[in-house]
């Protein structure tokens, strides 16, 4: 597993190509050990993930019944609901690769997609652990989660649009698919897994 000092690093790279500097892919491992390294970045991401499933729990738990059980395996599901994010946006470029001709870009955007995922968690995990401290704050927190949504869809916009060679269309059509997939089966599997307040 990587270590702070390798991951700071991997993140220097990714905020200068964010910033537009081409000197950002200098700091990113780019050969295929690093594409395998990157998805690291999900191991790194757990405690804020985890931050994130307690203050859900907590919400499902106030808008059901007293007594409806949460325990270990409400937590696994939500770890599936995440792994499976994380996984469909890469699982659709991979097969979308070929037949739409960027196949030469696809490991560069997944790795530097995968250590970007780092920063995105945390900062996601700010609204929900407002909301364990101080429940009442519910509504700031809300309108807090969308801003910090739509500034990570910026970023990985930008992101992206290095890594393909500043292709606006393709960096957005990549952009697009890294977003939307895992909302929409997020949400089925959500109701699918019964972690959504029925």
């Amino acid at each position: 597993m990587p270590g702070l000092d390798e991951v700071l690093h991997y993140l220097t790279g990714v905020f200068l190509l964010v910033r537009q500097k081409q000197e950002g892919f200098g700091w990113l491992d780019l050969t295929m050990r690093g594409l395998v390294r990157s998805f690291w970045a999900f191991a790194w991401c757990l405690p804020a993930f985890a931050v994130i499933w307690a203050s859900w729990r907590l919400y499902f738990l106030g808008s059901m019944p007293t007594g409806t059980p949460a325990g270990l395996s409400f937590f696994i599901k939500l770890l599936v609901i995440d792994v499976a994010g994380w996984l469909l946006p890469l699982l659709l470029l991979a097969a979308l690769a070929r037949p739409l001709g960027y196949g030469k870009h696809v490991a560069t955007v997944v790795t530097a997609s995968n250590w970007i995922a780092v920063p995105f968690a945390y900062a996601a995990a700010i609204p929900f652990a407002l909301t364990l401290v101080q429940p009442t704050s519910a509504p700031f927190a809300g309108l807090l989660l969308y801003a910090v949504f739509g500034a990570s869809v910026v970023l990985q916009f930008r992101l992206v649009w290095m890594c393909v060679g500043r292709q606006t269309l393709l960096a957005s059509a990549m952009t697009a698919i890294y977003v939307l997939p895992p909302m929409i089966v997020g949400q089925q599997l959500q109701q699918l897994l019964g972690t959504l307040p029925g």
